[in-house]
């Protein structure tokens, strides 16, 4: 769902940090319609940077240039330095692609909560996708706060 404000979010989730990283990027941004990289600062919000991702549009791919720590460890491989269509499982890749089409069309904040089963495994996550924009008008990197539980494994009559 797009956020238009602080008061959306106290009302849909509980994360703190989630928030906080919120209120940061609307701060960052002053009146512009995104900030752009060089305004954030990763020591700004060192509460949140074992969840937090950076992703860069480049045309109609996404490359990693950051995947959070905590990501990285439930998909059990690396992606940072890496193109989305490099990912292993296509369920996940598809999945990631989707959400960030959908923020790009929303061109606004965008939180998603939800349970999924992606190549063979449940995941539970809370995410809230910032855009970023050099010029504070085109979108050229996301900015992804996002909280998984340790994914599932589904034996396929369960699906």
């Amino acid at each position: 769902m797009e956020i238009t404000g602080i008061g959306e979010l106290e009302r849909i989730s509980g994360d703190a940090d989630l928030k906080r990283l919120y209120l940061y990027w609307c701060e960052r941004r002053g009146t512009r319609l995104y900030p752009a990289r060089d305004d954030i600062d990763p020591v700004d919000f060192s509460y949140a940077l074992g969840r937090v991702s950076l992703v860069e549009v480049q045309g109609k791919r996404f490359y990693y240039r950051l995947v959070s720590t905590q990501l990285t460890q439930h998909l059990g491989y690396e992606m940072t330095g890496k193109f989305l269509d490099q990912m292993p499982g296509s369920e996940m890749r598809n999945f990631a692609e989707q959400h960030y089409r959908r923020a790009l069309a929303c061109a606004a904040p965008l939180y998603e909560t939800d349970a999924v089963v992606l190549d063979g495994r449940r995941w539970r996550h809370e995410s809230l996708v910032l855009p970023l924009a050099a010029d504070g008008e085109t979108i050229s990197m996301l900015l992804i706060y996002r909280t998984t539980g340790v994914p599932e494994p589904v034996h396929p009559e369960r699906r």
